[in-house]
């Protein structure tokens, strides 16, 4: 007998059908003699109805009623998880709805983007003793001082993999309306190959950078406690069928092996000109950034012939930017510094892949296939395991088209 998590999102819980047809599935796995625990997202677009409901009550309510938002967004997964559990039993097989709170998911104190401290699951033992499918709410958990919290984009793929490490479940399966991870967008790249084993750290890299079949915080707790976590279509039941796994894979030492890319829209550049070339206005504008809760993604500088200095930033042009432009104003100011430009409509893609940089030629090949395009690369930033580009969100398309041929990541390369 193993013990299975599996978790289901919001598409594939989205109707009273989908539920039956996804309790019909979660039956027939106890029926194997596994014991299950079910993670379950919010059916649908609850969670944004919600959300907008409140807006229409009191204005930006996440950021004035954190509190009374969270309880307000929990109500979602609470009504999957009572249906969810209802199927089951019509299928035959017990089962018990429990709210994160009930599953002892113990978090911080963050309203809307709680982290996980620490999972007990208790009540998820007992209930799994009693021979009962358990159906935990997700995207949830409470403090310890008993407040329910919420944990942000992506936290029901976080709640799975945290109570399958808790549990030691044999595996972590992540239902969702795709077939699985893709060398990239297989909407925007006709060509795009399924991948059938990803190693930990590219699935962070490609999830980090766009990739939307799972939140990276997930990822990276699979890989801190060895959760192997199979992502793949709840609406798929064809034989052979096995979507992607994600776990700690070997690789040859020294040899270059592409993964995927991934992109993301969204993102703003600015740029301070006519700076001193003290590396002390560097960290004192960074410093200032963070501590204004703007997260910064790409950073360039370069010195000009005349010694003085220019600094680039890229940050979401969303509800940041206009934070950012006044702190970097600010600075440009204190420092004497000559001029401000900023720059909207960008897109990062990133090329993720182990061995690239023991590789020679591989940015070179990169590139080259982008400027003889007449693509412009207006920054770039690098890991041991990526390379990622801030182009125009014009040329992100293309862009993506372009590297994936060149390095034979599509399925007439395999």
């Amino acid at each position: 007998m193993a013990l299975v998590v599996q978790k289901y999102g919001g598409t594939s819980v989205g109707t009273p059908e989908r539920i039956l047809r996804v309790a019909q599935r979660i039956a027939r796995e106890k029926q194997a003699g596994n014991d299950v625990v079910v993670v379950v997202s919010a059916m649908g677009d609850t969670t944004d109805d919600l959300a907008a409901l409140a807006g229409q009550v009191t204005e930006n309510p996440r950021r004035r009623h954190p509190r009374e938002f969270d309880m307000l967004l929990t109500a979602g997964e609470r009504i999957t998880m009572a249906l969810v559990a209802m199927a089951i039993r019509d299928c035959g097989c017990d089962a018990v709805s429990l709210t994160g709170s009930q599953a002892a998911i113990i978090t911080d104190e963050s309203h809307t983007i709680a982290r996980i401290a620490e999972v007990r699951a208790t009540r998820v033992r007992e209930e799994l003793a009693h021979d009962r499918v358990v159906i935990v709410a997700g995207f949830q958990g409470v403090s310890r001082t008993r407040e329910v919290t919420t944990l942000g984009r992506g936290g029901s793929d976080t709640t799975a993999v945290a109570l399958a490490a808790a549990l030691g479940a044999g595996r972590c399966e992540i239902f969702t309306d795709v077939d699985g991870i893709y060398t990239a967008d297989p909407r925007r790249i006709p060509d795009a190959r399924l991948i059938d084993v990803i190693d930990y750290q590219e699935a962070i890299e490609l999830t980090t950078s766009g990739a939307q079949v799972m939140h990276p915080r997930a990822v990276e707790i699979g890989a801190r406690y060895d959760v192997p976590i199979r992502v793949g279509s709840s609406f798929r039941d064809d034989p052979g069928y096995q979507g992607t796994l994600i776990t700690r894979r070997p690789h040859v030492m020294e040899e270059l092996a592409l993964t995927g890319l991934a992109s993301e829209r969204g993102n703003a550049r600015i740029t301070l000109r006519g700076l001193p070339a003290s590396m002390n206005v560097l960290a004192t504008l960074l410093n200032r950034l963070a501590g204004q809760g703007v997260s910064v993604d790409l950073v360039n500088f370069f010195d000009r012939p005349d010694g003085r200095r220019q600094i680039q930033v890229t940050v979401d042009e969303g509800d940041q930017l206009d934070e950012a432009r006044r702190i970097c104003h600010q600075v440009l100011e204190e420092v004497g510094g000559e001029q401000l430009e900023t720059e909207t409509g960008l897109s990062r893609v990133a090329l993720v892949g182990s061995g690239m940089h023991g590789t020679p030629g591989v940015y070179a090949r990169a590139f080259q296939v982008l400027v003889e395009a007449g693509v412009d690369v207006l920054a770039l930033s690098t890991s041991s395991i990526s390379i990622t580009f801030l182009v125009r969100t014009a040329d992100e398309d293309r862009t993506l088209q372009l590297l994936h041929r060149a390095f034979g990541l599509g399925t007439e390369s395999q």
